[in-house]
């Protein structure tokens, strides 16, 4: 016999909120979970994977349209693969795009603390003005490029 589990039970187990479930439920994504007689949804051992693929597509930046497309697709099975892949790609593309943008922040982000530690050990935000110019860092000239060609219309 099939073990089913109640709406709480997956929001325990899962840590998606019986709240995000239910609203998950009426927007049509949750379509292949059975329910009782009485109407009660009841998950299986097997609901997991498709409400995991849900999450996953959701905290990706996914809209829930297209969530509720891809659901709609798996649940019409082998017939749908490619259409499933095509759409898995552009998530990933898309994640591709916002993890290079997230590298490009970061570089940044770490040269700011490389940059203020120096700052503190001179104890003046602008000590490289200071400095010879063979003496000052390629990273501060690399930053300053940076600003110049975003002040001027160019960003990277």
């Amino acid at each position: 016999m099939s073990q089913y589990f109640t709406i709480g039970e997956v929001a325990q187990r899962t840590g998606i909120s019986a709240h995000t479930l239910r609203y998950y439920d009426k927007e049509g994504l949750l379509a292949f979970v059975r329910r009782s007689e009485s109407g009660i949804r009841r998950f299986s051992e097997e609901d997991f994977e498709p409400l995991y693929t849900i999450t996953v597509l959701k905290r990706s930046g996914m809209p829930l349209k297209d969530i509720r497309r891809f659901m709609e697709l798996y649940l019409q099975g082998d017939e749908t693969i490619h259409e499933r892949l095509v759409m898995f790609e552009g998530q990933k593309k898309l994640l591709q795009e916002q993890i290079d943008e997230l590298q490009k922040m970061m570089k940044i982000v770490d040269y700011k603390c490389w940059y203020f530690r120096e700052a503190e050990k001179y104890g003046d935000i602008n000590y490289y003005k200071k400095l010879p110019k063979e003496e000052v860092d390629e990273r501060i000239n690399e930053f300053n490029r940076i600003v110049k060609d975003f002040r001027e219309g160019h960003p990277e």
